[in-house]
């Protein structure tokens, strides 16, 4: 009786410290994971239209003819469509974003301009082909083509410009298809301290 007794006081510290371990290890991966990531240790956007995932049903496809600035550029359709029905080149205004100007109030070009530029270039460079989506509203006061717009391989422009601190959110009504996704961009950015969130004085 005393044998049974020892052993199975023994079967019980074992099943304790076994359980002690892993609540242990547990806890150190949850306070790693809230507090001891290496600076910079990318967070995963949770947003779906942030993801690459292939160009939309029934978006546009264009051709890239040049970037204007962080947050425009002229295409040229392959074919007219739904989203711009003419096959001459246009302007296109990414919407619910605002790139820094390349011509200030002052005529010098704001801070991270030339960047949000650079970027744009990178995603849409010059004979690339990109997918577009309208909103509400077709066009702004300056004729351009209110646009979302897809790379080929399935990255949204607006969106990656957002999450990598280029431009600010622009949120203006009706145009708000995909703003909980920019918003929410924008704000891991200017958290993080990406691109002009990091730079500019007056962000």
């Amino acid at each position: 009786m005393v044998r049974r007794g020892r052993n199975g006081r023994r079967r019980e510290l074992r099943a304790t410290l076994f359980w002690l371990v892993v609540l242990v290890l547990a806890a150190g991966g949850w306070l790693w994971y809230a507090h001891g990531r290496p600076a910079g240790t990318p967070v995963v956007a949770s947003s779906p239209s942030i993801r690459p995932t292939g160009p939309p049903a029934g978006a546009q496809p264009v051709r890239v003819d040049f970037v204007l600035d962080g947050d425009s550029l002229q295409v040229t359709a392959e074919q007219p469509g739904a989203v711009i029905d003419v096959t001459a080149p246009v302007q296109l205004r990414l919407l619910g974003i605002d790139a820094p100007e390349s011509h200030g109030a002052d005529g010098s070009p704001q801070c991270w301009s030339e960047t949000a530029r650079d970027e744009l270039k990178g995603l849409a460079p010059s004979g690339a082909r990109l997918w577009l989506l309208p909103d509400r509203q077709q066009l702004d006061p300056y004729g351009r083509h209110l646009v979302y717009a897809w790379t080929d391989g399935g990255r949204f422009v607006n969106g990656e410009l957002a999450a990598r601190g280029a431009v600010r959110e622009l949120a203006i009504r009706p145009n708000l298809a995909h703003q909980a996704d920019l918003h929410d961009a924008v704000e891991q950015a200017r958290a993080q301290r990406r691109g002009l969130w990091g730079s500019c004085v007056d962000r």
